[in-house]
């Protein structure tokens, strides 16, 4: 009983030791986080979607934007359809 209490104890020790680690290296590692960029911005993106309209439990309809040109595309679980293609400039 007492080996139990104390690899428990060991275990117990060394993950307060990880969090207090974490807790002072945070504000430190905190403003490198934030200037690197993880997503594209909307803007310059050639890819927008504008609407999503579900039809069932794994069926949705889309509409896209791609480079100007509108797309509805039927998504399901086993595949994807394109149902309208723009063929002018929306731009």
């Amino acid at each position: 009983m007492t080996e139990l209490f104390l690899s428990l104890l060991r275990v117990l020790v060394a993950l307060g030791i990880v969090i207090v680690l974490i807790l002072l290296t945070l504000p430190y590692l905190l403003p490198l986080f934030q200037k690197l960029k993880w997503t594209r911005d909307d803007r310059d993106s050639r890819v927008r979607l504008r609407k999503v309209i579900p039809l069932g439990r794994s069926m949705f309809l889309m509409e896209l934007e791609i480079k100007g040109r509108l797309f509805v595309v039927a998504m399901t679980e086993g595949a994807v359809e394109v149902l309208y293609k723009d063929e002018a400039d929306n731009s």
